[in-house]
């Protein structure tokens, strides 16, 4: 992530690239990297195969309880 920073100079303002640390969250079953922890964790919960949503109507499973409203 970069943050635009405005820096003042004798004659001139000028606009530069700072870098910003960037605090990453790591999936530990694939290594993805997400840079928010909820993201993660959503993530995470696709490795597992315990965790399943039905749908009433049809049957079918999906591993994400939004991809089941989604299809609803």
């Amino acid at each position: 992530m970069f943050a635009i920073m405005q820096v003042e100079t004798e004659d001139r303002r000028e606009f530069r690239r700072k870098m910003r640390a960037k605090c990453e969250f790591v999936c530990k079953y694939c290594q993805r990297r997400f840079t928010k922890p909820y993201n993660l964790m959503i993530h995470e919960r696709s490795h597992k195969d315990d965790v399943t949503f039905t749908c009433e109507v049809c049957g079918k499973t999906f591993k994400r309880q939004d991809n089941l409203k989604q299809h609803r």
